[in-house]
């Protein structure tokens, strides 16, 4: 009889199992379909990584760089504005300065500049009289020695340019440098000790006109 051979189910003896009759794929399509997968495992797991390196980075600077620097800032600025104002004098307007000091000064400061058992700047100030001479400053330079967020403490080195000015005379101008002792009060950053590195002589000459010798500079050491 002629027609078409059915299959015998056996594999030809002259050719190889197909990859249909095996039922697997080659090496290369199972290596081809594994690495995908891999990369992206390792793809997940570093971006879990620095997640985490990211978040414990961004703790660590709110937690602690972040205060800390914020202190510094707070403080420096602080203190130099502190020097400005007890530096910047008019003896006709001691209520000015009383004020700009007020805001400025707290404890020890406080009482060496305006008032305590021992007298203090203002006190000479006012004995020296209205006609002595003006006092005025401007920034130099200023660096944070100390900081401690914690405790919301810092001591600060401020430097400024006094002009002294005596009636009909040309000003002279002075460096002079202060350790500045700031503590939190309140709201507000205030100094509780002021160092001068060097004295400053408020009154007109080296005496005053009623006889009194001329005040140091605001100050004072541990």
């Amino acid at each position: 009889m002629t027609g078409t051979t059915e299959p015998s189910g056996y594999p030809d003896p002259d050719h190889g199992p197909t990859e249909k009759s095996t039922g697997t794929r080659p090496a290369s399509t199972r290596i081809t379909g594994v690495v995908p997968l891999a990369l992206a495992i390792v793809a997940v797991i570093a971006a879990t990584v620095c997640v985490v390196v990211f978040g414990v980075r961004a703790y660590d600077v709110y937690a602690d760089q972040y205060p800390a620097q914020q202190t510094r800032d707070e403080a420096t600025q602080a203190a130099e504005q502190t020097v400005l104002n007890v530096t910047t004098i008019d003896p006709a307007d001691l209520d000015g300065f009383k004020k700009r000091a007020e805001a400025s000064l707290t404890g020890k400061a406080k009482e060496e500049v305006l008032g305590g058992k021992d007298g203090s700047v203002l006190d000479m100030l006012s004995q020296a009289g209205p006609g002595t001479a003006k006092l005025s400053a401007r920034l130099v330079r200023s660096a944070p020695s100390e900081v401690n967020a914690d405790e919301e403490k810092a001591k600060v080195l401020v430097y400024v340019i006094t002009t002294l000015e005596r009636p009909g005379q040309p000003g002279v101008d002075e460096t002079r440098g202060f350790d500045v002792s700031m503590v939190k009060d309140g709201d507000t950053w205030k100094a509780e000790n002021l160092l001068g590195l060097e004295g400053i002589a408020y009154s007109d000459g080296g005496q005053a006109g009623n006889g009194q010798a001329p005040a140091p500079a605001p100050g004072g050491g541990n």
